[in-house]
């Protein structure tokens, strides 16, 4: 069964978005965001409660603008920053004066963030209050999806979150195979919009290496020789600009990401890592914007097992999944050659953990950026993981479920651990400053 074609461009459409900062805390500033909005006025107090994932994708990382990190701040700014229809790029136009106001609103105590036991994995849950009036909003399933909305304890919205299954994440419905040919027999044009995306995503590499405070990509693209060839090159390009942007994002340079399947690390190495590789290989920009497209569905399709938060690396997992593929397709690979290629990945990097989002993100990713690429060059030579090896299935589908099946049951104890050590040293810095 081939999916229609107009069905496939959508669902591409529909998981990409726009993201100023790490998604995490632009989730709890958005949801504080739809709060005050709602309240009608400045609050004088702000508790929000969220998810365990949330807070150790949240507490690390920096917030745009601000060289700053810390939910709270991002709670305070969603008080500020009156633009809730931005939805995750609501943290783009913040100022020094803005950021100053925020410090104060945290200073004076009157900012709580706190995590607990939540509906789901993915959760915000923001109550302003002032005036002796309360407002209270809610974000659940993903990021920038506002499922409920409180005043006084009345309802002023309320909607579904996003839920499981083939209604929320239609591409299970079809094979891989079926999804792969279906995108090989498009015309290039229906992609360019991807290949837009990923050229806004290459200005997170240029911010990055213009800025001397931030020395991962710089050392890395100074380690790039004329020398190289094959592989080598290709690889140390790919893993070089995919440093540079992820660098900048989770450093909290005031850069906007476009995000895919949730999340703007798998943006960064789904579009910068892809384009990198296609740009070092000479390909046309035809060719490009089909290896974004496969590499775009392949992450979407394995999310829908995984899911939006994860107790190991999506960037890994997912993204670099999707990225050996479109490599394999540039190199002029078939299907099963990027069936190949994702086998060793995925065998090689699964299990790799997600400690929170912070700046060793951008090590993690561009290493599996340049193993997606590594990983394709060995499949063209038939060197690679094979099925039934490990957590590799007899069919790449069958892969994908195992993976989810790693994610959750097999992590959630895992996910806690981390969770616990995470929070144990935010007490310790807390107790040194």
């Amino acid at each position: 069964m081939m999916i229609d074609k107009q069905k496939l461009l959508d669902i591409l459409t529909s998981e990409i978005e726009s993201s100023t900062g790490c998604t995490d805390p632009g989730s709890v500033c958005l949801a504080v965001a739809v709060a005050a909005h709602t309240l009608g006025r400045r609050p004088e107090k702000i508790d929000v409660l969220v998810s365990p994932n949330i807070y150790k994708n949240g507490v690390s990382v920096g917030i745009p603008g601000t060289n700053r990190i810390g939910l709270e701040l991002a709670a305070a700014l969603g008080a500020l920053l009156d633009e809730p229809e931005r939805g995750l790029a609501i943290l783009a136009d913040v100022t020094g004066d803005i950021v100053q106001q925020a410090a104060a609103i945290v200073s004076d105590g009157r900012v709580h963030v706190a995590y607990g036991q939540t509906p789901e994995p993915l959760y915000v849950r923001a109550i302003v209050s002032g005036g002796g009036e309360e407002a209270q909003a809610v974000i659940r399933g993903d990021y920038s999806c506002v499922t409920e909305i409180l005043r006084n304890g009345a309802p002023v919205m309320q909607a579904e979150g996003r839920t499981h299954g083939a209604a929320v994440y239609p591409l299970v419905e079809y094979s891989v195979q079926e999804l792969y040919e279906t995108i090989l027999s498009m015309e290039p044009e229906s992609f360019r919009f991807l290949l837009e995306d990923a050229r806004r995503n290459q200005e997170a590499v240029r911010r990055d290496l213009e800025d001397p405070e931030l020395p991962l990509g710089r050392l890395l693209k100074q380690r790039i020789s004329g020398q190289m060839t094959g592989p080598l090159a290709v690889s140390a390009e790919a893993q070089a600009y995919t440093a540079a942007a992820g660098e900048a994002r989770m450093s909290g340079l005031n850069v906007t990401i476009m995000a895919i399947a949730g999340s703007g690390n798998h943006g960064i190495t789904n579009f910068v890592g892809v384009l990198s590789a296609a740009e070092a290989l000479g390909a046309s920009e035809e060719q490009t914007a089909t290896a974004l497209a496969i590499s775009s569905m392949i992450t979407i399709y394995i999310k829908a097992h995984i899911k939006r938060m994860t107790a190991f690396c999506g960037c890994g997992v997912a993204a670099a999944t999707g990225m050996t593929a479109a490599v394999s397709y540039l190199l002029g690979g078939s299907y099963d050659t990027a069936v190949h290629a994702m086998q060793t990945v995925l065998g090689t990097i699964g299990g790799m953990f997600c400690d929170g989002a912070k700046i060793s993100c951008a090590y993690k990713l561009s290493t599996a950026a340049s193993l997606a690429v590594q990983a394709a060059y060995l499949a063209r030579e038939g060197c690679f993981v094979p099925a039934g090896v490990g957590i590799i299935g007899n069919t790449i589908e069958q892969t994908f479920a195992n993976v989810g099946r790693l994610n959750d049951p097999g992590m959630v104890a895992t996910d806690r651990e981390l969770v616990a050590i995470i929070a144990e040293n935010q007490r310790h810095m807390a107790g040194r400053s």
